[in-house]
């Protein structure tokens, strides 16, 4: 069994710079963590490289290479400079089935069966443009979509003098790109782009924006009538075996929390995680990882080796 699982992770790993990340479930009932055991990947940085043009190259989005290499320069790394490629993911406190969004990590969850997931970085709504929350489904999907931008986005651009044509047939200069997904809320969808530098952030007029290459394959593995569910979950707690771990992002700009209620939220899912009872971790980890988000997995408890201790069951 563990041999099965560490060459399916370490297939998924090597594909990832072509295709999004296709990683087992969870191995164990009650665990949240993908991607096996946490073992930092690094990528050695090239000469003319930046750190978006690593991310592009890896299929990470700009905030979340940044994140996870806080000490490395965005736009001069220098040639040599080991970055840190993101490969293991807790996955959202969700209903593991259909596709699952948490806008502030930025990325997809997809669960085809219970043996696997397939996670993508996405880009999404600006704050004056929001990404909206809840539950919808895929209520359609089109190849080679024409886009006809609404009236309130042809206004923004002719105040910016950036003005838009009334209509963009198929083809490159569409910005929805070759692939879009319709939700059942009203006028979003999940599409490609023209502009992959945007994939990872907060850009979008509240669509979710997908890699060219990894819409092309979500296209065909997806089918209307999914279910979405579009979750803001910025702190993540889950099991990888007998180790618990912690997952931070940024809140949401639109939705500001005071260092003390952040705090507050990651201890109740701590405890809950924990069956109840709140385990000893050390206090300044928690409060570097809440001040301080990388987007990685991080280690903060070892449960005793003879523990009868349950963690909470996955949704």
């Amino acid at each position: 069994m563990k041999t099965r699982f560490l060459f399916s992770l370490l297939l998924a790993i090597s594909s990832s710079a072509s295709s999004a990340l296709t990683l087992p479930a969870p191995d164990k009932p009650g665990d949240s963590l993908i991607g096996g055991f946490p073992v930092a990947r690094y990528v050695a940085a090239k000469e003319e490289d930046t750190l978006i043009d690593i991310a592009v190259n890896n299929k990470l989005g700009q905030d979340e290479i940044v994140l996870a290499n806080p000490t490395v320069d965005r736009w001069l790394p220098k040639k040599g400079t080991e970055v840190r490629i993101p490969t293991n993911f807790l996955l959202p406190d969700a209903p593991r089935e259909g596709i699952v969004i948490n806008l502030p990590e930025m990325r997809i969850y997809y669960y085809p069966d219970a043996s696997k997931v397939v996670t993508y970085v996405i880009g999404i709504g600006r704050v004056d443009w929001k990404t909206p929350l809840g539950k919808t489904k895929i209520l359609d999907k089109t190849a080679n979509p024409s886009w006809t931008p609404p009236p309130s986005i042809i206004a923004e651009h002719l105040a910016d003098g950036d003005p838009l044509e009334p209509y963009y047939p198929p083809g490159p200069d569409n910005p929805l790109g070759q692939y879009a997904f319709r939700l059942g809320i009203p006028g979003y969808l999940i599409h490609s782009t023209n502009r992959v530098n945007g994939v990872g952030m907060r850009v979008s007029h509240g669509c979710i924006r997908m890699y060219p290459d990894d819409i092309e394959q979500f296209f065909s593995m997806i089918k209307p009538g999914a279910q979405v569910n579009i979750v803001n979950q910025p702190i993540k707690v889950g099991w990888y075996h007998d180790t618990l771990y912690l997952e931070t992002y940024p809140e949401l700009e639109e939705n500001p929390v005071s260092f003390e209620q952040r705090l507050h939220n990651a201890l109740v899912l701590i405890e809950r995680a924990n069956g109840g009872k709140m385990p000893i971790i050390k206090g300044s980890l928690l409060k570097s990882a809440l001040e301080k988000p990388a987007g990685v997995p991080l280690a903060i408890y070892q449960r005793p080796a003879n523990s009868t201790a349950v963690s909470a069951p996955p949704n």
